[in-house]
């Protein structure tokens, strides 16, 4: 067909060229949506269900909440138990850090590596671990009942404060650490030049600069002891707190109730939230900015100071490492039904028929959440460091969000959004992989991000300015460049995800056991021994990742904040 003279020739126009950091933005974006938005409302609109779907009855779970003791009550033993647990946490690991870092206390790696494995154990290993120690029919019992003397009951309260505080403590120890590391020695040195003693010095001087770093420990305390439900209910027998109702309500035996256990999980979220944004703020207005050239220096202590600080030191960390000795001890004495003997044997690991399957679970699970999430955090990692803007802005509100959603609230969440139709995903694989990957993404994010705010960006601009497209040059000249970060991340990810239990336990079917959940399992049918095994293989499966950080990457504990 001829085209008439004179007519314009339509110009075909190529399709806009989508900008690839754009594209990894919108697509970092739609993962949180996905995984951490849609769980939370799809929480929220369960919450609400009433059970005729009438208006009236829509408040009706909060309104019974507030105004049922059998309810309200476990909201106060939580925020009792989690409270003293901060502040005896606080009051113990803030001494524990100025003593390790400041002064030559004898023996620092060691400690150093205690602190790290109790850090890297599962919360509710030091529970079960203490009632083989102090419970009715524990060693230290039985041997101060041979002398005539009494323990008050390790279960209960008592019990449940004991093993948040000791459990809790690494955070103090690593936040005041990190902390200290920031001061200027010359800050100390001009105020001992003016006529303050070193003890004055270290309360109206150094303190308030590390006053941010100790209100962060605390808060990571009162967080973690606030979201544990795993330790009350092997240790706290009647002791009702908010996270141990919330699983009850939603696997009870009976026929679980999700409304309920939704509404509790809310509430629970909106405290830890609001202890968050509060803390946040809170520290903003009495943070220093500081540059430090010189850190400050070790310092010698008298005889007899020196004594008393590594008394203290070391009674405070065996105590708290004291669990995972039991724990792999006892995982090689013999058993005579919940009683566990001194007689060494091997038959706890022969006789240990589900551990190669849980442990192939774990491996499986947090290998390739671990491989998601370094894949993912690069990408998210770079945007967060290097672009700018509203939606980057969000992302980076976003990555900071699984920090303060507690496990068990993570996990019923992805239940409710996920476990029914149309997805029908409970049980499987794919949902453990999901929660892990969104829970334990921000490791990675803040790893990558931290590092390439510490780099320049002129190899990256040479290579795209060569005509290198900005997707290759990322892969060929800033993953290279990041890949210490990308390992360590990857690392601390693994061994987190090894030990991830409050998700879990909402989540798993037999097919997809895990070593934590076999723990509890054990624990809860009386089995110590047996849990003691799987326990030491997880605590192994858990420390080897952190092991490598150390030893090969010349990390220190400094990356586990």
């Amino acid at each position: 067909m001829n085209v008439a003279a004179g007519a314009a020739t339509p110009i075909r126009r190529p399709w806009p060229r989508v900008d690839f950091w754009g594209a990894v933005t919108v697509g970092a974006l739609g993962v949180f949506v996905l995984l951490l938005v849609y769980p939370l409302l799809r929480l929220f609109a369960a919450s609400l269900s009433g059970e005729d779907g009438a208006v009236a009855t829509v408040l009706h779970t909060y309104g019974e909440f507030f105004t049922r003791r059998y309810y309200y009550e476990t909201l106060v033993n939580s925020l009792v138990v989690s409270a003293l647990a901060t502040v005896l946490a606080t009051l113990l690991g803030a001494p524990l850090a100025w003593f390790v870092n400041r002064f030559d206390i004898p023996g620092k790696l060691l400690v150093r590596a205690l602190i790290v494995l109790t850090f890297v154990s599962p919360p509710f290993i030091g529970a079960y671990a203490w009632i083989l120690l102090l419970g009715r029919n524990g060693v230290i019992t039985g041997w101060l009942a041979q002398l005539g003397l009494a323990l008050p009951p390790i279960y209960g309260v008592n019990g449940v404060v004991l093993v948040f505080t000791l459990q809790a403590l690494p955070f103090v120890f690593l936040m005041v650490s990190a902390g200290l590391k920031t001061v200027d020695q010359s800050v100390e040195d001009a105020a001992i030049n003016l006529g303050r003693r070193p003890s004055v010095v270290a309360l109206t001087v150094i303190a308030p600069l590390i006053v941010p770093s100790l209100a962060t420990g605390a808060l990571l305390v009162f967080v973690t002891s606030l979201s544990d439900f795993g330790t009350p209910m092997i240790i706290g027998e009647s002791f009702r707190v908010l996270a141990s109702q919330i699983y009850t309500e939603f696997v009870n035996e009976h026929g679980g109730n999700p409304v309920v256990a939704s509404a509790l999980s809310l509430i629970l979220l909106a405290i830890t939230v609001g202890a968050l944004l509060w803390q946040r703020a809170w520290v903003r207005k009495r943070s220093f900015g500081q540059e430090t050239v010189r850190p400050l220096a070790v310092r010698s202590l008298s005889r007899g100071g020196r004594i008393a600080a590594t008394v203290y030191v070391y009674a405070l960390v065996l105590a708290a490492s004291l669990p995972i000795v039991t724990i792999v001890v006892s995982s090689f004495l013999k058993a005579r039904g919940p009683l566990i003997t001194g007689e060494f044997t091997l038959e706890g690991y022969a006789n240990a028929l589900r551990l190669p399957h849980a442990l192939f679970n774990t491996v499986m699970l947090s290998t390739v959440s671990t491989i998601l999430c370094v894949a993912a955090g690069a990408l998210a990692g770079y945007v967060v460091a290097r672009r700018r803007g509203r939606l980057v802005d969000t992302l980076d509100a976003f990555s900071m969000v699984p920090y303060a959603v507690a496990g068990v609230v993570m996990g019923i969440a992805m239940a409710v959004a996920f476990g029914g139709k149309p997805f029908y995903l409970g049980g499987t694989v794919a949902i453990l992989v999901a929660v892990y990957f969104i829970r334990r993404l921000p490791y990675s994010i803040r790893s990558v991000a931290g590092m390439l705010g510490q780099m320049g960006t002129q190899a990256e601009e040479a290579s795209v300015n060569l005509g290198v497209p900005p997707g290759r040059t990322f892969w060929r000249v800033t993953v290279p460049m990041v890949t210490p970060a990308l390992l360590s991340g990857a690392l601390l990810t693994f061994a987190t995800i090894a030990r991830e239990f409050s998700s879990t336990v909402i989540l798993y079917s037999g097919a997809t056991r895990t070593l934590p959940v076999e723990v509890f399992a054990q624990v809860l049918q009386g089995n110590f021994a047996s849990a003691s095994v799987v326990g030491t293989v997880l605590i192994a499966v858990s420390l080897v990742p952190i092991v490598i950080l150390f030893r090969f990457m010349a990390r220190d504990e400094d990356v586990l904040l």
